[in-house]
């Protein structure tokens, strides 16, 4: 059976701690965590986990550097397969370690990929069609491990990892993203990115979905609405392929 390692980049995240482990808990072998100076109790909770193998502390807002350094670690646990998450994502509960399995065991693909969804309230997440058609792309990866991978040295905004190469399989896997359900914690990560790049004020107050369209949320993946909306939004994905396509071409015969 593949070795499955998470890796967290977190710091105050206590408001989700305990559900965020009750969800990877079931799903990993074991978790590394990067700790960025929470003081809110949440690396106490963390370092106490049997899951949590390994646990390390930085201090300074720091993306690009605090991910590598945690890949660093993570690579001294002998992953066969890795998935870097946030602590305010889990996964629909619908999924256990067989569905996983089921991926790792693939000798075609190197990376899955899976949505998120921005909840508004423990209920309810954004559906208009702007966080819609975001949701609609696959914005969190699973890979397999190799020596080539690296995160992007960045202060903020370190995107997914780079450097694995391989075919890419986008799955039907939802990510619950709770982030923006409490206005306070909204508020302080608004507040450190605003310190970094204040000039993307308006990114900052999108994190607060306004004027959203809320949507009930079901955990039934096998729900027909839920198999209409992975439908719907995997069609919206094809309509952005096709520009894609277009300027691969155009460069190709350029």
């Amino acid at each position: 059976m593949a070795k499955f390692v998470v890796m967290l980049r977190v710091k105050d995240g206590i408001f989700f701690a305990e559900e965020w482990l009750e969800c990877f808990e079931k799903l990993a072998d074991e978790i590394v965590v990067l700790d960025n100076g929470s003081t809110d109790g949440t690396y106490e909770m963390l370092k106490k986990h049997p899951k949590v193998v390994d646990i390390i502390r930085t201090e300074g807002y720091n993306e690009g550097r605090d991910k590598n350094l945690l890949y660093d670690h993570v690579r001294l646990r002998k992953p066969d397969w890795c998935l870097w998450i946030d602590i305010d994502e889990i996964f629909e509960p619908g999924l256990t370690r067989a569905h996983f399995d089921k991926l790792m065991e693939s000798k075609l693909y190197n990376k899955f990929a899976f949505r998120r969804f921005h909840f508004t309230d423990r209920e309810h997440f954004a559906g208009s069609w702007y966080r819609l058609n975001y949701s609609s792309g696959h914005d969190r990866i699973m890979w397999r491990e190799n020596p080539a991978g690296h995160f992007q040295d960045l202060i903020i905004d370190s995107p997914n990892v780079k450097g694995i190469k391989g075919l890419k399989k986008n799955t039907n896997f939802r990510l619950k993203h709770l982030g923006y359900i409490n206005k306070e914690l909204v508020d302080k990560k608004a507040e450190i990115y605003r310190a970094i790049i204040p000039e993307k004020e308006e990114i900052f107050q999108s994190m607060y979905l306004t004027g959203e369209r809320p949507i009930k949320w079901i955990d039934d993946r096998k729900n027909y609405k839920v198999i209409l909306l992975n439908n719907l939004l995997s069609t919206i994905q094809i309509f952005h392929l096709f520009p894609k396509v277009a300027r691969r071409v155009k460069k190709i015969f350029a």
